[in-house]
């Protein structure tokens, strides 16, 4: 055999192998300060309430409606459960959902508007000559009688309205004489009411 033969895999570099090399000890260190920090922090907080997020500061919340012994936020409560049909300007959306300001059937006398929100309404409904034919949901079960009242007592005096307040006892009034019944029609409501 000749050294021309054995040319091609005398030019070859070695196998590469695994080294034996050790974890240097700057990275177990550093791995030890870590794992000691996070169990004392963890050992530090045994104890404390968890309040979410970091515990430097205590969140204020303003007095407000009940808390501040002036009964139900009317304005809190129609954000929550009626600006999304209705809209915060009260101007309801065109041929889905009827305006409160300037509604007739709100302005009248109050208890149709408590029916309505106490009972629901369904089927067509003329608000300022305009037809609405749809659902809205009775309110009895999610709010009190004062949250009624506030409510309602919030939107009759709200975007130009200038409806009397309602008090409670006229909600109490209403469960007293209808109970809990289903949702109102437009037909029901000028029978039992009259024409707003």
């Amino acid at each position: 055999m000749s050294q021309d033969e054995h040319r091609a895999q005398r030019r070859e570099a070695p196998e590469p192998e695994e080294g034996a090399r050790g974890v240097p000890k700057l990275v177990i260190v550093w791995i030890v300060c870590l794992i000691v920090w996070g169990v004392g922090y963890y050992a530090w907080q045994i104890g404390k309430p968890m309040l979410g997020g970091d515990s430097r500061s205590v969140p204020v919340v303003a007095e407000t409606g009940a808390d501040a012994g002036g009964g139900p936020d009317g304005g809190a409560i129609y954000s929550a459960n009626c600006s999304a049909c209705h809209q915060a300007t009260g101007m309801g959306i065109p041929g889905a959902f009827p305006p409160l300001a300037g509604s007739e059937w709100l302005l009248a006398d109050p208890a149709i508007a408590v029916s309505i929100v106490h009972d629901g309404l369904q089927g067509a409904i003329e608000v300022a000559g305009t037809s609405y034919a749809g659902v809205m949901p009775n309110f009895s079960a999610t709010l009190s009688n004062e949250e009624i009242a506030a409510v309602l007592s919030h939107v009759r005096s709200e975007w130009g309205n200038d409806g009397s307040a309602v008090e409670p006892a006229l909600v109490d009034e209403h469960v007293e004489r209808f109970g809990e019944r289903g949702p109102w029609s437009e037909e029901e409501l000028v029978e039992t009411f009259g024409k707003p």
